[in-house]
């Protein structure tokens, strides 16, 4: 195969893994935008972890948002109408900007998950610095990359870093995060196997039972985020730093190329998967979507009537009553039960 033929078939598989990747970038974007939005409809109070949770939908809208700006620049753009290579490195500075934003709230909503499993315990039971030292350790290392931005020089494509120690360094700090993930979450389920041992703790009354329920479902939710992220990011940092053509294991430019394209892909689904987390595991998320579908339906008109449909299901029931509604919570049920105008326009 001729250099002529290998540079077809790069172009072929450049082009059509960005168009599949900005399809998938754009509906990551959608749906948390459209999580976003139905989190206006949240109930008071909203604890640290849901502020968390809407925190990192953000940053996943983000990071979308900057794949489709990329892809959009290195390979839709017309040559003559495309940017300057600045600003390629200021959109791929941000996407890299709101990959360490979701690395950094997963590990702070670990922390929030691990100090309150052990604020439960005894005061000499709980060694809350351990965490809170090894993430402040992470934050300094990650403040370093800021430096390093300048030792990269941007291709039409894709950031490239021409020093492998240079992108070991990149790296590291995100291998001591999930290790630092995995560390709180064996720890978190070791604490609770433990609090499971407690005869006061497992009085058999309804509190008890709610609150044990309500941890489970937590921690398997923080842990299918990780899980996620572990799935999305890992192979492309591998990537980064083993099949690079400078790298242990030199591959292809062709090879590498596809296989960029799947790792990435992963890390596109990554945003969308996140969002269904969400909406199937926090009630609070599963409530506001009703009531943001609820005012959408109540502003449309069929037939001069409209559609009013405020009765919560019985999942919520437990949820309103242990909550209270916020102001557009409010306007909105007053509007329902205001008569209904019928338009002749």
């Amino acid at each position: 195969m001729n250099a002529t033929d290998t540079s077809d078939i790069e172009h072929i598989v450049g082009h059509y893994g960005a168009l599949i990747l900005t399809v998938l970038s754009a509906i990551a974007l959608v749906v948390n935008i459209y999580i976003l939005n139905c989190s206006s409809f949240l109930r008071r109070p909203i604890g640290v972890n849901l502020r968390l949770c809407v925190t990192l939908t953000a940053a996943d809208a983000l990071c979308a948002f900057f794949y489709i700006t990329s892809f959009t620049i290195n390979f839709f753009v017309p040559e003559k109408y495309r940017p300057s290579t600045c600003w390629s490195l200021l959109v791929e500075a941000l996407k890299l900007a709101t990959f360490f934003a979701s690395v950094f709230t997963l590990l702070s909503l670990a922390l929030n998950h691990y100090n309150g499993n052990q604020s439960s315990r005894s005061s000499y039971h709980s060694p809350q610095h351990l965490p809170s030292s090894a993430s402040i350790l992470v934050v300094s290392a990650a403040d370093e990359h800021s430096i390093l931005l300048f030792k990269m020089d941007v291709l039409p494509q894709e950031f490239y870093v021409k020093d492998v120690f240079v992108r070991w360094i990149f790296v590291v700090p995100f291998i001591l995060i999930v290790l630092l993930l995995s560390f709180l979450y064996l720890h978190i389920i070791f604490h609770m196997s433990t609090m499971a041992k407690d005869p006061l703790l497992t009085a058999n009354n309804n509190n008890n039972r709610s609150k044990r329920s309500t941890n489970r479902k937590l921690l398997v939710t923080l842990m299918m985020l990780a899980g996620s992220a572990c799935v999305g990011w890992l192979p492309t940092t591998v990537m980064y730093v083993l099949l690079c053509t400078d790298c242990v294991f030199p591959q292809a430019r062709s090879f590498y190329m596809m296989l960029s394209i799947i790792a990435q892909s992963l890390n596109v689904l990554k945003l969308i998967f996140d969002a269904f987390i969400y909406a199937s595991r926090l009630i609070e998320i599963r409530y506001s979507i009703w009531a943001f579908n609820v005012a959408v339906r109540s502003n449309l008109t069929v037939w001069n009537h409209r559609h009013s449909d405020a009765t919560v299901p019985s999942e919520f029931s437990k949820y309103v009553t242990d909550t209270k509604d916020n102001k557009k919570d409010r306007q909105h049920l007053a509007a329902l039960d205001a008569p209904s105008v019928t338009c002749w326009c």
